[in-house]
Parts: C-alpha cells; structure tokens; sequence
C-alpha cells in the first residue's frame, strides 16, 4: 500500500461529481489507478483524461485502489456496496468512500465484512462535469471517516487546497438542505427570472447570460462580506415604490409574484440582522 498522503484512487461513477473529484485528484497528484461505471463509455473517457484503467465492475476497481470513491446517485449507494461486499473478498487496509449528502457511512457498512474502512467524502461544491474540476480548489469537504481512511481523506482535501468539514451524522440532512437552498434553489430562481426578462423583450440567450452574471455578481460579493452586506436592490435601499411597482408589473404571474414577495420578506429579516444596512421601514404588507 502507498503513504496515507498518496494513495491511489479508484472512481466507481464518472458522471458529474465523479468525474470533476478524478481530474482534479489526478491534476493533485494523486494517481488514478481505475475508473469503472455502468456507462463504458464515460468510464473510458474519463480514465484516458487521468491516466486510469477503464474497469468492467466496481469490484475490479476497488482491488486495485488504496481508497475507491463511490460517486453513484444516491439511490445506487447501498446496492453497489453491496454488490462489492458479496464477492467475500478481503479488502482489508482499504477505504471505500461514498459521496452522499445526507448519508452516513453505515449506508455502506456492508463493506466491513471484507475488513474495509468505509466513510463519506462530500464536496460541498457545484459539480457538473471535468469543467467544474477547477471549482474544487478552496471549496469545503464533508468527512466522515476515522482511523487511516480519515488521515487519508484530509491530505486529499489538503492537496487540493480545499477545507474539510465534520458535521454531526443526525445533521446530515440539514446539511444536505442548507447546501440545496444554496447549490440549487438560485437556479430555479435564475431560470424564473429569466423567464420575466424574456417577456420584457431581452432575446433568451442575453437575458440567460445577463442574470447569471448578475448571480455570480452577488455570490462574489456575499463570499467577500456576507449576504446582509452584500445586498443590493430596492430592499436594501428602503425603496417601498419599487417594490409595490415590481409587485404591479409581476401581477399576471401570479406564482413568480408569490415567490418575489417571499423572497422579499427574507431579504428584510436578513437586513435586520443589521440595522444601520438599510431602512427599518421598508416591510412589505
């Protein structure tokens, strides 16, 4: 077996996650020794652009890896434990990982039978293929793991300049949540507002384009000085008559004026939490 700083990887899954966690272990370092998923196709893909072994099952790939990460959806998780598990080889000294929000690593407990360490490895990151590979520098890493497989997931977590979280197992769902509210919801609050910039003239692709500017905008400044002080707009202005303007104008789109004046109501309770940032008086009824 090599060092607990370099231990070879095996990816089960080159889908998105898996495939942006192979390219940027191996860009790390790390050597990649063997990349296996259902679809051929991306298995071979991804293991040419590592340097890896494109495997035919999950069990040929975990035999010849130090640490083997299951980047499979959710509900494929314990199954494919599973099916490692039942071929009664002997894994010991290894470490299998999954990459599960919300779960444990009970959710692959069947592993110990082959003398396995198993844990969670979650990048709490945007993953959506090799291009987002550059988006795991800096990021944050849930671990879930003791013994050598922990000391062997931080100095991954280290090699890529990323920090390493431990959330309490009970949590891991609101953990999950809170990285959903904040991963995923502002894409279907980009998308709707999208939507309305269409219908105020702007072609699709500019009015895509321009939102999704103006949200890296706000991300960038809320990583810098957090989400009170970098709200903008006419909430953080006081601005009571664009606000009942906006309501007027979004009135025959019943649902995204719900959400707008939800959303507005949140804004306010955020601003709140500092006064001098903006006018007590600014409540929407």
């Amino acid at each position: 077996m090599e060092g607990v700083g370099t231990p070879a990887l095996a990816f089960i899954g080159a889908g998105r996650a898996g495939s942006a966690l192979a390219i940027a272990a191996h860009d790390a370092g790390y050597r990649v020794a063997a990349v296996a998923s259902r679809r051929g196709e991306m298995a071979a893909r991804l293991a040419d652009t590592v340097g890896a072994d494109a495997v035919d099952t999950p069990l040929a790939a975990v035999v010849v890896a130090d640490v083997t990460l299951l980047a499979v959806p959710d509900g494929a998780i314990a199954t494919v434990a599973a099916s490692i598990a039942e071929s009664g080889i002997s894994l010991r000294g290894r470490g299998v990982v999954h990459l599960g929000a919300r779960f444990g690593p009970e959710i692959i407990g069947a592993l110990r039978s082959t003398g396995a360490e198993v844990g969670v490895l979650h990048p709490l990151q945007a993953l959506a293929g090799p291009a987002s590979a550059s988006l795991l520098e800096g990021a944050f890493f849930r671990i879930d793991a003791t013994g050598l497989l922990k000391q062997r997931l931080l100095a991954l977590v280290a090699a890529l300049h990323a920090t390493p979280l431990e959330i309490d197992p009970a949590a891991a769902p609101l953990y999950h949540a809170a990285a959903v509210l904040a991963g995923n919801a502002p894409l279907a609050l980009l998308a709707e507002a999208t939507r309305l910039l269409e219908a105020a003239g702007v072609p699709a692709e500019a009015a895509h384009v321009a939102l999704a500017a103006l949200l890296e905008g706000a991300a960038h400044n809320a990583r810098r000085a957090g989400p009170a002080a970098a709200l903008t707009g006419p909430v953080a202005r006081g601005d009571r008559d664009a606000i009942a303007a906006h309501l007027d104008a979004l009135a025959p789109y019943p649902e995204a004026r719900d959400l707008y004046l939800t959303l507005t109501r949140a804004m306010e309770s955020l601003l709140a939490t500092q006064p001098a940032a903006g006018d007590a008086n600014t409540q929407v009824a």
